[in-house]
Order: C-alpha cells, then structure tokens, then sequence
C-alpha cells in the first residue's frame, strides 16, 4: 500500500514538475515562495492593517500572526524532523529544481535538473510544507473572522501548494498534509483566543468587548 501511495505520489509530482513548464511560471512561482522577499513587505501590511483596519481585519492579521508563530516553528518544524523526508529534487532524479538565483538577481529564478543521488538520501525536510501551513493559515483565519462564505483566500492556499511542487520542493502529500494540519492546530489558536477574550476583554478593554463579544464569527 505505501509503495502505491509513494509512486501515485510521485506520478503526480512529476506531472506537476515537468508537465507545464514555461519561464513565466519559473518567475512567477519562485517569487511567490520567497520568504527574504515578502517577508518585510507583509509583515509592512500587517502593521497598517493593525493601525487602519477595522476591528475584524485586526482580529485576522492578529489571529494569523499568532497562529503562524506557534505553528511555524513548534508544530510544522518538528514535524518535519519527526518525518524526516528528503525533499524532490534531493532524492528523486530529473527534478526540475526553482529556486532564487544569488543575491543581486534573486529576480532571475535559478532552474537546474537534479542529477541521480550518489547515494540513497533518507533524510530531510519535506513534510509538512511551511509555505503551505501559513497560508492556510491565514486562509483559516479568515474564515473563523468572516465566515465560510469568505472562499477566496483558499484560491492563494492553491497557488502556494502548486508552487511548492512545481519548484521541485515538495510532493503532493507534503502539501496536503499540510492543509488539515494547519486548520486544526489554527482553529485551536482561534478558540483559544476568543475564550480568553471573553474571559479578560470585559475586564480591560469593556467597551471594545461590548462591541464585539467574540473575536471569531457567529451565525
């Protein structure tokens, strides 16, 4: 059964890496996963949105922070030492391999076919997906704040899973384990913010929690 699972997995993976291959869609997706690139420039946007945004903008972008400083680095990175799995272009021969170029043209994306292994590598850093875990994040986020009829944050949590794969970064299965781990663990974080919320906003900030009892959405 695994070894089914591993070569579907792997079908579609190289389906994904070298089926549709064109030099936009090289940009296109090494520029979406470049954290030293939109790093700054989102965490920019959170502080104006903090500042300007509404009541629920903030409750998102602070519920999206949070859920991305606990998850990040204490839930997806030890997972990925848990499993341990090589990445694509680690383990796999004939991975077309997308990643940003040296530092003075990081516009220019790097692209180069990975080479047989000269040795059976079983150890790395593939599952789960980082870039796929925040941007679910995110999109869950925003559907505990607006909704289920908010969808449309969802469209950029497929953008980043089939970036992912297509730079030759991780499998399929990274990438969707990646999504129900992220709504679980940030629906957590969410229903344990609204119940201290509701427990201590009274207290310090009375007239904000009489406005808005909850942080998250209710029918």
């Amino acid at each position: 059964m695994t070894t089914q699972v591993y070569s579907l997995d792997l079908r579609v993976f190289r389906w994904i890496n070298r089926g549709f291959n064109h030099p936009v869609l090289d940009q296109f997706f090494n520029l979406l996963a470049d954290g030293k690139f939109w790093t700054p420039i989102l965490l920019l946007i959170a502080v104006l949105l903090v500042w300007r945004g509404s009541e629920k903008v903030r409750v998102w972008v602070l519920l999206t922070l949070f859920s991305i400083a606990i998850g990040d680095p204490l839930i997806c990175n030890p997972l990925k030492h848990l499993f341990d799995r090589a990445r694509p272009f680690e383990a796999v021969e004939g991975v077309r391999d997308v990643s940003p170029g040296p530092a003075g043209n990081r516009w220019q994306p790097a692209v180069r076919i990975s080479g047989i292994p000269e040795q059976d590598i079983q150890h790395g850093r593939s599952m789960p997906s980082s870039h796929v875990a925040n941007a679910t994040a995110a999109a869950m986020s925003a559907r505990l704040v607006w909704g289920p009829a908010l969808r449309w944050p969802w469209a950029f949590v497929a953008l980043a899973a089939l970036g992912r794969i297509y730079t030759g970064d991780h499998y399929p299965t990274d990438v969707l384990a990646s999504v129900p781990l992220a709504i679980f663990y940030t629906w957590l974080i969410g229903q344990a913010a609204n119940r201290l919320w509701a427990r201590w906003g009274t207290k310090f900030l009375p007239k904000l929690t009489a406005r808005m009892p909850s942080l998250l959405f209710r029918k």
